[in-house]
């Protein structure tokens, strides 16, 4: 059984699995009858979704450079610039219980300043894609190239147990809940992980995972386990594989409670070396350089809807706190580094027309809240995100969103220079430079 789905996505209803979507299938449906199975027929469909971006960054602050315009020692994005996402997603079912999927997809935002770029990288958008990236070196490197970006296969084992499994698949894709209801208009890719980036880490790699949402007395119940190694690819032991401390494994425990209008949900990741921590530069390139131990990262997140759209608006929040427990770090001195986050939306159906929405959130990026080790065991690495988004319903496969947001200190204790030292041993006095960057702009998304 499936929630109702737009007219767009009907024929996918059959599948009773829509991760990628945001919608979930009902372990507790009876299974098809034997005879109903062989009456099956394979179904494939094919769908589209094309992002543009048009817009433009604006940074304020004391490390701005006006005449070179630069702060912290990078170059400031802050032309105005066109970009696109383009993704085409192939989903076939052979028993109507199943789920095989390969999603090519292309983008243009790597030289932007909705990418995770210096000298702001939390300015990052959730429709910002560019792979394989171009980067300074790469003679020759060649842009506009159309990628596999998932590929993977999803199975029932009886009892509400599905298996996920793929050589190209996200750690969501495996999650049986999304603990948010902050995605009618996703504009920025920080309020897109449920307060929580180093749990929801949204890492792409060789993986499975397995999901339990059993029915009856326990309908509503789901637990999941998901692993991935974004280098599981990779034959060279010490440059990856699966189940290699190289190969980036982030493996996650999901448990959560749903009904009609409200979820609960803890969850539970632990990341080896070379962790991918999307939040101010501290708290990312410590996670990133470490070596010889692991990121534990904890979440509680949740939301709450009204029974019918109107001025009352869907409540979603989450909180995360991660600990870099590892045997080296690129700081001389340090042992331990605490970080957390957390975020609020609201957002309103309905509110413009039918199929239209308006959505706001605020919440602190993942951010150093303690140092171990250093004479300094504290440091203010903390900032503000803030975004308001109208998503425009024009017809059914085409809608404008214009949206606004704010970063109040995106490079937080970082916000003067490019040197972890730096910022870890001088940058608690006075004086310390600040940084804060706005965003303007209008995506189109056309779906067909």
């Amino acid at each position: 059984m499936i929630a109702p789905v737009p007219r767009c996505c009907l024929l996918l209803s059959g599948l009773g699995w829509l991760p990628a979507l945001g919608w979930a299938w009902d372990a507790s449906a009876a299974p098809l009858a034997s005879g109903d199975a062989e009456a099956f027929t394979p179904t494939t469909i094919v769908r589209s979704e094309v992002n543009a971006v048009m817009g433009a960054l604006h940074y304020e602050g004391s490390a701005v450079d006006g005449s070179a315009n630069t702060a912290a020692g990078s170059p400031l994005l802050n032309a105005f610039s066109v970009n696109h996402d383009i993704r085409f997603t192939v989903d076939t079912s052979f028993t109507g219980r199943d789920l095989f999927r390969v999603r090519l997809r292309s983008g243009n935002f790597g030289p932007s300043g909705w990418f995770s770029n210096p000298p702001t990288p939390l300015s990052r958008l959730d429709v910002a894609f560019e792979e394989p990236l171009c980067t300074a070196g790469h003679d020759g490197c060649t842009r506009d190239l159309v990628t596999v970006n998932r590929a993977f296969l999803q199975v029932p084992l009886g009892a509400g147990i599905r298996l996920s499994a793929g050589s190209r698949i996200m750690q969501l894709d495996m999650l049986p809940v999304w603990p948010s209801l902050y995605t009618d208009a996703p504009i920025l890719e920080l309020f897109q992980r449920a307060g929580a980036t180093g749990v929801y880490s949204r890492r792409v790699g060789s993986g499975f995972g397995l999901s339990w949402q059993p029915g009856g007395p326990w309908k509503g119940l789901s637990l999941a386990y998901a692993t991935v190694a974004p280098r599981g690819n990779v034959g060279v032991p010490a440059k990856g594989g699966l189940f290699a401390a190289s190969g980036g494994q982030t493996n996650t425990l999901q448990l959560a409670f749903t009904r009609p209008n409200w979820n609960l949900t803890a969850a539970y990741t632990r990341t080896a070396q070379g962790a991918l921590l999307r939040g101010t530069p501290l708290a990312s390139q410590l996670a990133a350089e470490a070596s010889g131990g692991g990121l534990d990262s904890w979440s509680l997140a949740g939301y709450w809807q009204p029974a019918a759209a109107g001025w009352l608006p869907s409540i979603s929040t989450g909180w995360g706190q991660d600990r870099l427990a590892f045997a080296n770090y690129p700081v001389a001195g340090l042992s331990g580094v605490l970080t957390r986050s957390w975020y609020l939306g609201l957002g309103w159906s309905d509110l413009l027309g039918a199929g239209s929405s308006l959505s706001l959130a605020v919440g602190a990026p993942t951010h150093v809240s303690r140092l171990e080790g250093l004479d300094a065991t504290t440091i203010d690495d903390t900032g503000l995100a803030f975004e308001i988004a109208t998503l425009i319903r024009l017809s059914d496969t085409f809608s404008l969103t214009p949206a606004l947001f704010w970063l109040s200190r995106p490079r937080g204790a970082m916000a003067g220079t490019a040197s972890l030292s730096e910022a870890l041993l001088t940058g608690q006095g006075e004086g310390v430079p600040s940084l804060s960057v706005w965003g303007a702009l209008v995506r189109a998304t056309f779906r067909f």
